[in-house]
């Protein structure tokens, strides 16, 4: 028995990061960085009085750049070099345990500088160790091959020299051979780091994130003014926000800015949310590190106690990630209650839709902005605050349909009357309802309408009674009867009101007509197993001249069933109902009835 060890194919190592783990293209930039950061912060372990630096360079000429990345980090000795740059997934952080740990460093893989293989076929470090003082050059190939060696200075300062002769033709990389992208891509991941990053520009040496690190010191944060931080939102998400609020979770370690988006967004949107681990950038479209509902804002967001995946391009979704989510949203809604009375109606005229979300699962929140949500009524859209100074009662609808169904007679009647059936809307009215407020809130259904239609009287009864049967007797094909009231508006010549089962089996019925065979047989046999619909009702309106005029004239039961049934296909048009077949054929077949009578 004996025993080998595996063999690394580096180059099938180089094809998973670049085309499967990572799903950035300049990663590599990070992984620099954050070897740069991790170095500096080690140094400053020993050495606290240290001011970090990271300087950037690019040189040669197009056709051979080198890209030159150096730090005044803490260093590595020769034997450092061999412990953690031979060997793959090791990790100069000392912890095999990198889940679990909670430290100020970034790497947690050791395998970060492979990553430079992606746009470099050779890699040279120099590195002066700030222990032993020694240097040590190492050279990494893509063949897998690598050597070492020491070098005698004189007196160099610690700190580390990355070299990356950069590939030619490299498609996707145009940072490699520009310094404003280089400069961007440098910006985007180390915006926060709190060492300087320099870099010569065409010329000019350059701060990348001269000013924009320091928003990452939390103390610091909370005593910038409100122009440095819509700057700074400007600036890291290219947006020019109006209005923001910090946020912080309950452990202090996770916080950040929650700024509002100034324009509407889709509840189903991509999230957007920038989020820093220990002040590198790790994505700008977190899905989990704030709740769904926070869909409005864009916030940045620092933490050091979250832990990422393998990439580092997103995090675990593990308890803690959860709580500091929950922890985020009440955040949100602390900063949401300290907003003015006018940036609040603001920010609801633009995202009301999110806020009646969060409002129809929470009653407390609900309790803070239910006067500015806007609603549907019959005058349009009206803020609750101007809806309930109209009336003692405020009567809602279940469902859009109900309130096309009454809003004629509800008009008439002097009604305050919501429609109900948009989203969220119905919870939150049912909750306000449960209150303790001015106002009472009422569902209301349109058959409950029906109180307000008057009788005819018994004269008018035995008057058209004998027709109204005979119209009776041909609308039944249709799962509708005609009754004659009285009632306002006088305008109105008739009104169409049915229950929910009533709409649930018309639309079971037009599925049906416009399905193949062999769903249509599954539809009706579903049909057959539901209790009988109730029967729509079409009230004929006698104070209507229209229908007065009719019903006084010398015209037939057949005649008048014709004209009747027209304002059966008009009413359900003016509903906006989908005309079943046999409605369809009604409309076409009493048109052409009623231009042979002319």
């Amino acid at each position: 028995m004996y025993t080998n060890r595996f063999q690394v194919n580096l180059s099938g190592m180089i094809d998973i990061l670049s085309n499967h783990l990572y799903d950035e293209k300049d990663v590599y930039i990070r992984e620099l960085l954050q070897n740069a950061t991790d170095a500096i912060r080690a140094r400053k372990k020993i050495e606290p009085m240290i001011e970090g630096n990271i300087h950037v360079s690019l040189s040669g000429g197009d056709d051979a750049k080198t890209l030159i990345v150096e730090d005044n980090g803490i260093g590595l000795t020769e034997a450092e070099v061999h412990a953690f740059l031979a060997t793959i997934a090791n990790s100069s952080k000392g912890e095999k345990n990198f889940v679990n740990q909670a430290n100020d460093f970034i790497g947690r893989f050791g395998i970060g500088l492979l990553s430079c293989f992606i746009v470099s076929d050779e890699i040279v470090m120099i590195s002066t160790s700030q222990k032993e003082g020694t240097t040590t050059e190492w050279r990494g190939k893509a063949d897998g091959t690598y050597s070492v060696r020491k070098i005698e200075t004189l007196e160099r300062e610690p700190g580390t020299q990355v070299f990356l002769r950069l590939r030619e033709g490299l498609d996707g990389h145009e940072e490699c051979y520009d310094e404003s992208l280089l400069a961007e891509v440098l910006e985007k991941y180390g915006a926060s780091l709190e060492s300087a990053i320099t870099m010569e520009v065409h010329g000019e040496e350059r701060v990348i994130n001269d000013w924009t690190r320091t928003f990452a010191d939390k103390g610091a944060l909370v005593g910038k003014s409100r122009d440095e931080i819509l700057a700074f939102g400007e600036r890291v998400l290219d947006t020019h926000f109006e209005d923001y609020f910090l946020i912080e979770n309950e452990s202090a370690r996770t916080f950040g800015i929650a700024y509002i988006i100034p324009y509407t967004v889709q509840m189903n949107a991509v999230r957007r949310q920038t989020v820093f681990l220990n002040n590198m950038f790790v994505t700008s479209e977190a899905r989990d590190v704030v709740p769904d509902w926070a869909f409005f804002t864009h916030c940045v967001i620092w933490t050091d106690e979250l832990q990422p995946v393998a990439s580092r391009e997103s995090f675990y979704k593990n308890e803690r990630l959860k709580e500091v989510s929950m922890e985020l949203g009440e955040a949100l809604k602390t900063g949401i209650e300290m907003l003015s009375d006018e940036a609040l109606e603001k920010l609801l005229r633009t995202h009301y839709l999110g806020f009646k979300a969060l409002a129809s699962d929470d009653a407390k929140f609900l309790r803070l902005i239910y006067p500015y949500l806007p609603f549907r009524t019959l005058r349009g859209e009206e803020k609750l605050a101007d809806i309930m100074e109209q009336s003692d009662t405020i009567y809602y609808t279940y469902s859009v349909d109900d309130f096309r169904q009454i809003t004629d007679i509800a008009r008439a009647s002097g009604m305050t009357l919501i429609n109900g059936g948009y989203s969220y809307d119905t919870p939150i009215l049912q909750e306000l309802a449960s209150l303790d407020l001015a106002v009472s809130f009422v569902l209301i259904d349109p058959e409950d309408m029906t109180e307000k239609l008057m009788p005819v009287s018994a004269q008018e009864e035995a008057m058209y009674g004998v027709t109204i049967t005979e119209m009776n007797k041909r609308m039944a094909e249709f799962d509708v009867t005609v009754e004659m009231k009285h009632f306002e508006p006088t305008t109105l010549p008739v009104i169409f009101i049915h229950s929910a089962a009533t709409q649930s089996s018309r639309e079971l019925e037009r599925a049906k007509e416009e399905s193949n065979a062999v769903f249509s047989d599954i539809l009706a046999s579903i049909q057959q197993e539901q209790a009988p619909a109730p029967l729509a009702h079409l009230y004929l309106n006698l104070d209507n001249p229209l229908i007065k005029r009719l019903f006084t004239s010398n015209k037939t039961a057949e005649t008048l069933t014709v004209i009747v049934n027209v304002l059966y296909i008009q009413a359900l048009l003016l509903g906006h109902y989908p005309l079943k077949k046999s409605e369809m054929d009604l409309m076409n077949k009493n048109m052409i009835h009623i231009l042979e009578m002319l």
